[in-house]
């Protein structure tokens, strides 16, 4: 089986190619003609072909969405990158040019143009096919269909909205749509994609990475609050909640490993980017990347921030200038389990696979280091005896500063002292990894019921169980009671800290006009000297961490304030080229 997915895979591919003429005119990757699907075995291959182009990658095998996560208050990407230069805002710069949303841009329109041609051509071959069989693949391009449109909408605002193919002169002319005009066509496709899933007998989980009626439920929802219609966000999460098809998977950390996500215990994963195991690429290199260099065959280039680090709770449920068990000499202890979950700290033991081959006495094939950035000693467990050893020189030591790399956990190219430890998966070699990606999942649905009743003052049970099963799995505390704004900032930051890393927070700061506030800030990262820790942050209405106070006693080699005030920032740029192309584009307001 899998064999022959990967071979419908790369067919699809060629299905779209005769559109390459297309390629330098239009963001699109089309046919020339919507006449070819007239059997069920071409339409199960243009199908493949949306899929295709629902796989979003950036450059060195990165999924788009994490890349875009560096672009928040959550992340940081090493200096100079693309995501570092966006997030920077004005002190990027951040380029109209920049790669970044060029090619976000340029794939979600090509899951769009696929979508539009598989929708158009397969009405020509309806009769040749079983009922079941066309609604389902109706409806599966459908919600991808939505989906694309989703992000492109939280990235640029108003669309360029088409759901029918076009040719090249149709697209040079097209406009843009008001978002809640498109919001509103899609919601109808959405519905139509549901009813059609249920009419196709489709399975809750079709097959691993395809959706069905929950993933188009939850796109319904998160268009919905992208457009503050909190009244549809309820209902079409709730469906997805009464309807007792999907859990959450007891243990967290199996979300994001191969393994766990091919068991998708409670069918907690929804809607998967996922890799083919049958053959070599593609691969995801999110690991690679975030390995740091004390650490062998890493790149070490995308890093948590400090900022997320501070919003994980203590272990009694409140924030951490508000708790009791927190301290900042021992920043690590008595925190809500996801932090430890979703990143290292000092002290902790990574596990990494790293090569094919053992190479004692320090890798069998995976290294057990100590993360450490407080000496220029790694700590390195020696397969041979059994026992850690100290071995000079670390590039990741907090003092390390000396050219060309300046770009382990720490310095001014790196990170601020924390490392992604969320789909780190050590059963896989780390250079050829097939965890995929997760874009949508059952937590989120939850979080987004919560949210969507919390903003219409609907504070009842219903709210507080969903919130508190998200919490409960992680072992913290529930929330028995609260007000319209204590549960607005408590259900944001439950998001941030349950769904880091998992490319949701731009879209997020964006919908709660946070943006410009979250994310301008100086960067700065662990205490220098930890018997000398830096002071615990202050918070404003919004739970925005303030660290002026802190900022002597913290690592600051970045030497970065991010600039995210210009209203500009609350929408990335239509690429030029786009432009160009099209003279009734309008560009964002003050690109």
């Amino acid at each position: 089986m899998k064999k022959i997915v990967s071979i419908l895979f790369v067919a699809s591919l060629g299905l779209f190619a005769g559109c390459s003429k297309f390629l330098d005119r239009q963001p699109l990757d089309s046919a020339s003609s919507a006449t070819f699907f007239q059997t069920e075995a071409e339409m199960d291959l243009g199908l493949n072909g949306v899929y295709a182009a629902s796989f979003w990658a950036f450059p060195n095998n990165t999924p788009l969405l994490f890349a875009i996560e560096a672009t928040t208050d959550l992340a940081i990407k090493r200096t100079g990158n693309a995501e570092d230069q966006v997030a920077m805002g004005d002190g990027g710069p951040f380029l109209i040019s920049n790669s970044l949303p060029s090619t976000a841009w340029t794939q979600a329109y090509k899951l769009v143009t696929r979508a539009n041609i598989l929708l158009e051509g397969m009405k020509k071959g309806e009769a040749n096919v079983s009922a079941a069989s066309y609604k389902r693949m109706r409806a599966e391009a459908l919600t991808l269909r939505a989906w694309g449109y989703y992000n492109i909408m939280g990235w640029f605002g108003d669309p360029v909205f088409f759901q029918q193919p076009l040719t090249p002169d149709q697209y040079e002319t097209i406009g843009r749509t008001p978002v809640a005009q498109a919001v509103a066509a899609l919601y109808t496709d959405l519905d139509e994609a549901a009813q059609f899933f249920d009419q196709a007998g489709a399975a809750p989980i079709i097959t691993y990475g395809r959706v069905n009626k929950g993933a188009a439920l939850a796109v319904k929802a998160k268009l919905a609050l992208l457009v503050s219609d909190w009244s549809t966000a309820k209902n079409a999460t709730k469906a997805v909640i009464d309807g007792g098809q999907y859990g959450l998977n007891p243990r967290y950390t199996d979300l994001f490993v191969l393994a766990g996500q091919r068991a998708n215990v409670n069918r907690e994963c929804m809607f998967v980017q996922t890799y083919p195991t049958d053959v070599l690429d593609p691969q995801n290199w999110l690991t690679v990347l975030t390995i740091p260099r004390q650490v062998g065959t890493s790149q070490s280039s995308h890093f948590p921030s400090q900022v997320l680090v501070d919003k994980f709770e203590g272990i009694d449920g409140k924030r951490i200038d508000q708790s009791a068990v927190y301290s900042p000499a021992a920043p690590s202890a008595n925190r809500d389990p996801r932090l430890r979950w979703t990143l290292y700290m000092q002290g902790d033991t990574m596990v990494h696979n790293t090569s094919k081959t053992p190479a004692l006495p320090y890798v069998q094939p995976k290294e057990r280091t100590v993360f450490n950035i407080y000496s220029n000693t790694r700590r390195k467990f020696n397969w041979n005896t059994n026992v850690y050893d100290n071995v000079t020189g670390n590039i990741d030591w907090i003092g390390y500063l000396a050219s060309p790399w300046f770009a382990g956990a720490t310095g001014s190219s790196g990170g601020v002292g924390y490392i992604w430890r969320k789909y780190n998966d050590s059963t896989q070699y780390s250079w050829e990894t097939k965890t995929g990606y997760i874009n949508l999942r059952y937590a989120d649905i939850l979080l987004m019921y919560a949210e969507a009743k919390a903003e219409l003052n609907e504070i009842d049970a219903t709210l507080f169980a969903a919130l508190n099963a998200v919490r409960a799995r992680a072992g913290m505390p529930a929330i028995a009671t609260g007000s319209q704004a204590s549960l607005r900032q408590q259900i944001r930051r439950e998001r941030a800290v349950e769904l880091a890393g998992e490319g949701q927070r731009l879209i997020d700061l964006r919908r709660w006009d946070l943006y410009t506030q979250a994310n301008s800030f100086p960067v700065v990262g662990v205490s220098l000297d930890p018997a000398v820790p830096a002071e615990t942050p202050t918070f404003d209405n919004n739970d925005i961490p303030d660290y002026t106070v802190s900022v002597p006693k913290r690592l600051k080699t970045r030497v970065q304030t991010r600039a995210n005030q210009n209203p500009r920032y609350k929408l990335w740029p239509i690429p030029q080229g786009e432009l160009d192309k099209n003279k009734n584009l309008i560009q964002n307001t003050s690109w």
